[in-house]
């Protein structure tokens, strides 16, 4: 099992966060030993999560988080978010290669053809760099 359990959030393109690209763009810091902690905002019209993404030797340890700002009033990522938090909204942990790994899996869904239309048509540009990249560190 990749993570213990699952907690679904929707994203949308809100403000011009880019949400997905952040998200891998954080795991590759953490896959290359850049950062050991991640925090990211994941918007949601009108309403955001706080996420931190923690690397505990293999593990990945995600954390969501509730909080009562609207997605407008926060950063797209970093520690400062932590301010922000009110309640616990979903934890889990998994290796963080495989959860990587299942991550790159989902992408895949979008790469190419009538997905990566319908991805960049509901969310905006389709993360190519960072899911290159995530790409590399995986091989």
């Amino acid at each position: 099992m990749l993570l213990s359990s699952q907690f679904f959030i929707t994203n949308s393109d809100y403000l011009g966060c880019d949400a997905p690209s952040l998200l891998l763009e954080a795991l590759n810091d953490l896959l290359e030993g850049k950062t050991e902690e991640s925090w990211l905002c994941w918007q949601d019209e009108p309403d955001a999560y706080i996420i931190n993404l923690e690397k505990q030797n293999e593990q990945l340890k995600v954390t969501v988080y509730n909080t009562d700002k609207e997605s407008y009033d926060l950063d797209h990522n970093g520690a400062n978010l932590e301010k922000y938090i009110t309640t616990t909204a979903f934890k889990t942990k998994g290796e963080i290669r495989a959860v990587a790994k299942s991550l790159l899996e989902e992408f895949e869904l979008y790469e190419n053809g009538n997905g990566r239309s319908r991805y960049e048509y509901h969310w905006g540009n389709f993360p190519e760099e960072q899911y290159q990249h995530l790409r590399q560190i995986l091989k």
